[in-house]
């Protein structure tokens, strides 16, 4: 087992990320959503609303390569998966969420950020758990970047989409209040904002697909 200052020296390394945004992966997302809104009309289910226009990201506001540290992607999923409700567990929640996939990426100033041995010898029944959430912080963490870019100057947070939601309407049936009818939501809004101006608020779109774009096949 590695010393903590060892650990916490690795979490602090710069590593890169590659990003891969262009018009054959719009095309493909497009593909995707025409083949799932067929089956979901075959099988008589609700339709989903769709974003009416993909369009790549410009390498302005996001590089195809940029440099991360891997306390930037842990710190990033810790906060977007501790449960919104947990109350004063929260800050332990989010310890333990970046806590437990410390020894499962590494990277450096010269190489990708990637899977260890570690990562890969996990169990099956895992696997897709592990993928599941870096895929979310990888992504999230892209969105932050994206985002930071785009409004210079701004701080930007990332909500649950629960939390919001919750403020206003029923989520399950113990909450009280009018019920989200639409059953298909987000999962996560971007708060952009900077004292003494109004927040801008908005939904990191295609999450799902920008997920599955990030993390690395040989994770299953």
């Amino acid at each position: 087992m590695k010393p903590a200052e060892e650990v916490l020296q690795e979490l602090t390394q710069p590593s890169n990320i590659s990003v891969h945004s262009d018009d054959a992966l719009i095309g493909k997302v497009k593909a995707a959503v025409t083949a799932d809104d067929r089956k979901r009309k075959e099988n008589e289910d609700e339709p989903l609303r769709r974003k009416p226009d993909l369009a790549s990201i410009p390498q302005t506001e996001l590089p195809r390569q940029f440099e991360v540290t891997l306390w930037d992607v842990l710190h990033t999923l810790a906060r977007a998966t501790a449960l919104s409700w947990r109350g004063a567990g929260r800050g332990l929640a989010e310890h333990w969420g970046a806590l437990k996939y410390t020894q499962a990426l590494a990277g450096g100033r010269n190489s990708f950020l990637g899977l260890t041995d570690e990562g890969h010898r996990i169990a099956d029944h895992y696997k897709s758990l592990q993928s599941g959430e870096l895929g979310i912080g990888f992504a999230l963490t892209l969105a932050e970047h994206m985002l930071g870019s785009r409004f210079p100057d701004h701080s930007v947070t990332i909500v649950p989409a629960d939390t919001v939601l919750r403020a206003g309407w029923a989520l399950t049936s113990r909450d009280k209040g009018e019920k989200v009818k639409y059953r298909y939501r987000p999962q996560y809004f971007a708060a952009v904002w900077r004292p003494g101006e109004p927040c801008l608020q908005g939904q990191p779109q295609r999450l799902r697909h920008l997920r599955r774009a990030v993390v690395t096949a040989d994770q299953h």
